[in-house]
């Protein structure tokens, strides 16, 4: 590795050939404002320029000018106006922090000259006194607004990703990472310059996300599940650490400029730090939202295979190719806990939800149960079978483990074994669980991964780390559309017949309704008919008893007007009588009529009763049918909404299929 970084340096071309005497600067600290024309160029011109000028560029790299600089070499810049000063090849060899060291074979440059370098990189590469410095980058995570748990609402799942494959071989590479989501069905699988993501139920391919860099080693999922962090990179040549927006695929952030391949990468609880490590041996800590290096640390001894925030952000820990297991504090950098029982390598590490237990495999055969309270191991599970290459926790405590014997295992939060998988063709190097527990996803060292349900294993589904390219997909697509429209053709007719029948047994309904409100309506008029009837015969018969003492009044002075006549009545009396008589005649005529039209509205009435005990022996037959109606409506309401339903979901099919379609076309053009 040291050689292959003393010719990568190489090529840079940094050899700070030049005198040894120094060149004065300020007594203490550098000035405010620290130029390339006032204070820099005067250092290069006392120990550099001999070998970096316009008429030497070893390596390809001037830098007796400016612009010359800002060009770099002939392996890239050499330093960046973003005043990140440890991303600076420059630095990092004229400090020493990088082989081969610069001015080479020759003392450091003085601190008080290393002081004006690092001042003038850090306050933005100005060129002159009339410079200004750019104002510092940041990503997107900077405007993101924090989460450390689970989402409110549905959990993130893609909503349009990226369907052109980056990539395309015969076989994919063996397995280098799979994440699952927190929260989501959701699975993340790591292939050549390439993420995919799959639905974990259905096995579906939902996008791809490239990773132009190289080959994604680490797959975690921030702890709301909205984002995706992925750590790799190219062996040699760069490592990066990217966070990938789950629900539009966009990167967000792009974090680290490592020469060397980063092997694992997580973020903390509010999106704000990225941890990063890999065979530099150095644990990195970078604000999330700038890509500002925060913590360089530098305990492990050899690679660093694997690094995990905790669940609440507190601590951060990191595992090492020589059993190394360090804990640290994420806010300050301090070592936490220096943890020494493996005695193999730490191939991977997990927190339990609760951030008290940390979980970590290793080549020794064993995964261990660390409890960060008392700082030691509480349990250690021999998984047996060679090497343990993975290990995660659940939400309920429980573990997944891949091994080198091809076995995938499932243990509870004791270290007890519940469950073992259909072995992998090669050694298993990934695994992952997801966030309902009911399924587990791993891989092997063929690039085979598969997916199957925890309640029976037997049964696996492939998932494609490196899937066909689009155009293989679009004719899948095109050909399961011409299949759903076959499907959706009788579908639709039949929904259309279930329509009709629904609409006729709703109106039949509605005149069984009609019927049966229009037979009460009658009775309840029959009713009231008879109630009138008996109202105005009771009426009438009221009136009998006045009308009688009236006529007896009447027929008194009929007899006393009679009387009055005498032995000689003559006319006037005579009109007289009459006249009285005509009036008790009028009487006893009204009596009788009154006394007919109370029998006759009695003996109406009682018909009106009859009548109104025949219209009510009609409700029941008309509710009997308005039941049956009601009960037809409901079956056919049933079979419409079935038939709707089995419509629909075909439907859905085709317009997914559709929008997959429009994606591969893009994809393609």
């Amino acid at each position: 590795m040291n050689s292959i970084r003393l010719i990568a340096a190489a090529s840079l071309g940094l050899s700070f050939l030049g005198a040894s005497t120094t060149l004065a600067t300020a007594a203490e600290g550098s000035p405010a404002k620290v130029t390339y024309e006032d204070d820099v160029k005067p250092i290069f011109r006392q120990h550099c320029m001999t070998c970096h000028n316009q008429s030497d560029k070893r390596g390809g790299l001037a830098i007796d000018s400016y612009g010359a600089l800002m060009e770099g070499g002939g392996s890239g810049e050499v330093v960046y106006d973003d005043g990140d000063v440890d991303a600076s090849r420059l630095w990092q060899l004229v400090n020493h922090d990088d082989t081969p060291v610069m001015p080479p074979e020759q003392p450091k440059i003085p601190a008080e000259q290393l002081a004006i370098l690092k001042a003038w990189i850090e306050g933005g590469i100005l060129e002159n006194s009339g410079s200004q410095a750019k104002a510092k980058k940041k990503n997107a995570l900077a405007f993101a607004a924090p989460s450390t748990g689970k989402p409110e609402g549905p959990p993130p799942m893609p909503k349009t990703l990226p369907q052109k494959v980056p990539v395309v071989t015969e076989r994919a590479s063996a397995v280098t990472a799979i994440g699952a989501s927190p929260w989501a069905p959701l699975i993340a699988v790591a292939g050549q310059k390439q993420i995919v993501l799959y639905h974990a139920d259905t096995a579906e391919l939902l996008g791809i996300l490239p990773f132009e860099e190289g080959i994604p080693q680490s797959l975690r999922f921030s702890r709301d599940g909205r984002y995706l962090i992925a750590g790799g990179g190219e062996h040699s040549v760069r490592g990066i650490a990217a966070v990938y927006e789950i629900e539009t695929g966009s990167r967000v952030a792009t974090v680290g400029d490592e020469y060397d391949v980063v092997f694992d990468a997580d973020c903390n609880d509010t999106m704000s730090r990225i941890a990063l490590g890999g065979p530099q041996k150095m644990l990195r800590i970078f604000d999330a939202t700038d890509g500002a290096l925060l913590f360089d640390l530098k305990k492990h001894t050899d690679w660093i295979y694997a690094v995990a925030f905790s669940p609440d952000g507190v601590l951060v820990a990191s595992g090492d190719r020589s059993g190394g297991l360090v804990v640290w504090e994420a806010a300050t950098g301090r070592q936490f806990l220096d943890l020494t029982d493996h005695k193999g390598a730490i191939n991977s590490i997990s927190w339990r939800d609760d951030s008290n237990v940390l979980a970590s495999a290793s080549d020794d055969g064993t995964v261990k149960l660390w409890d960060m309270i008392a700082g030691k191991a509480i349990k250690s599970i021999n998984v047996g079978g060679g090497a343990v290459m993975a290990v995660r926790f659940d939400h309920k405590g429980q573990l997944v483990t891949a091994s080198k014997d091809r076995k995938v295992r499932l243990w509870d939060a004791s270290g007890n074994k519940i469950k073992e998988f259909p072995p992998t063709p090669e050694a298993a190097l990934e695994a992952a669980i997801t966030h309902d527990s009911t399924r587990v996803a791993y891989g092997d060292w063929t690039g085979t991964v598969q997916i199957t349900t925890i309640a029976d294993p037997p049964v696996t589904t492939p998932l494609a780390a490196n899937p066909p390219p689009a155009a293989e997909r679009l004719k899948a697509v095109e050909q399961t559309l011409a299949s759903i429209r076959t499907q959706l053709e009788p579908l639709s007719k039949s929904q259309q017949e279930m329509k009709t029948k629904l609409d006729a047994a709703v109106k039949a309904l509605n005149d069984a309704e009609a019927a049966h409100k229009a037979s009460i309506a009658a009775v309840e008029q029959s009713k009231a008919t008879e109630v009138s009837l008996r109202e105005q015969s009771k009426q009438l018969s009221e009136k009998l008893p006045a009308l009688i003492t009236s006529s007896r009044d009447q027929h008194d002075r009929v007899i006393a007007a009679r009387l009055s006549l005498g032995d000689a009545p003559d006319a006037a009396k005579i009109e007289i009588v009459a006249a009285v008589e005509s009036n008790l005649a009028n009487l006893l005529s009204q009596i009788a009529q009154t006394r007919r039209d109370s029998v006759s509205r009695l003996a109406e009435a009682d018909k009106e009763k009859n009548r109104t005990a025949e219209l009510a022996a009609k409700i029941k037959p008309a509710e009997a049918i308005v039941v049956q109606k009601k009960a037809g409506v409901d079956a056919a309401q049933k079979a419409w909404e079935q038939a709707k339903q089995a419509h629909d979901a075909v439907a859905a099919q085709m317009s997914e299929q559709e929008r997959k379609k429009q994606q591969l076309v893009a994809a393609i053009q």
